[in-house]
């Protein structure tokens, strides 16, 4: 009966351990990553001197996809900081940046 009871406990760490493992947060993005984006690529837009906070977490983010090997996200989030760039530097293409973000949600 000891032992029974034992193989129960054993099972449920182990399906235990499985589950949480396979559910690392830097695999998928998270709703709030999405509205931080989204802050960021709005206070980029309506401040300038914004735009290199923005850069850096985006940055940070395409670093967490490619770690992960999602590729596709990756691409997007790179597109998204090139668009960054270029508004930083006055050349606003905001329906790129809405186009590319919504990519994003599909993507990561």
């Amino acid at each position: 009966m000891i032992s029974n009871q034992f193989e129960k406990i054993k099972f449920v760490y182990v399906l235990y351990i499985y589950i949480f493992l396979s559910l690392n947060p830097l695999i998928a993005f998270e709703s709030k990553d999405y509205q931080e984006i989204d802050i960021l690529l709005k206070r980029c837009y309506r401040d300038i001197k914004s735009c290199n906070e923005s850069l850096v977490k985006m940055n940070d983010y395409q670093k967490k996809a490619a770690i992960n090997k999602k590729f596709s996200c990756q691409t997007r989030l790179l597109g998204l900081e090139a668009n960054l760039i270029m508004a930083s530097n006055s050349n606003f293409k905001r329906k790129e940046a809405k186009t590319i973000f919504d990519s994003i949600k599909k993507y990561c």
